[in-house]
């Protein structure tokens, strides 16, 4: 994981998910850090984005606020924290998206739709439950950016607010 390579609301939402998972005293660094990261994110992009695409975006916070407290606690293991492989597959898969898009920065909205494609994950399954799927969001995504891509760190300020 290359975080030069991602905007800086990306940057700060997956260093947002980590320090959940610190502040948790959680071993790993999950795709459900991610997705609480995403929708605590105070500019709300996430959260319109599910709405544009259909969903619900209190009920994948919920969801996502539960499954991270059912995440065991890890007392006395120091300070190490480690990505799982459905995390790494997240971030991977939010490059490749942006790539794809013809983009030279990861945006924040290529990591909510890799966690929507991720599967076997509470993460994934509560943006299915919140009304979401890969297809809606990635319709919203191109209705919000509107041909624009993301060809500087600060790309999603320039982004019409949903």
């Amino acid at each position: 994981m290359n975080l030069e390579k991602f905007t800086e609301r990306a940057r700060a939402i997956v260093q947002s998910g980590q320090m959940e998972a610190i502040k948790r005293k959680h071993q790993y660094f999950t795709p459900e850090h991610l997705l609480k990261a995403l929708l605590d994110d105070e500019k709300q992009l996430a959260a319109g984005l599910i709405r544009s695409a259909g969903g619900r975006p209190d009920e994948a916070k919920l969801a996502a606020d539960v499954a991270v407290a059912g995440i065991p606690v890890v007392e006395g293991g120091g300070d190490k924290m480690y990505m799982p492989p459905e995390t790494a597959r997240i971030i991977q898969g939010a490059e490749d998206a942006a790539t794809k898009a013809g983009d030279s920065f990861v945006a924040a909205e290529w990591i909510l739709l890799a966690i929507s494609t991720a599967r076997a994950t509470k993460a994934a399954e509560a943006l299915k439950a919140a009304g979401v799927t890969p297809t809606s969001i990635n319709s919203a995504i191109g209705m919000m950016r509107a041909g624009r891509t993301a060809d500087s760190a600060g790309a999603e300020d320039n982004y019409e607010a949903l």
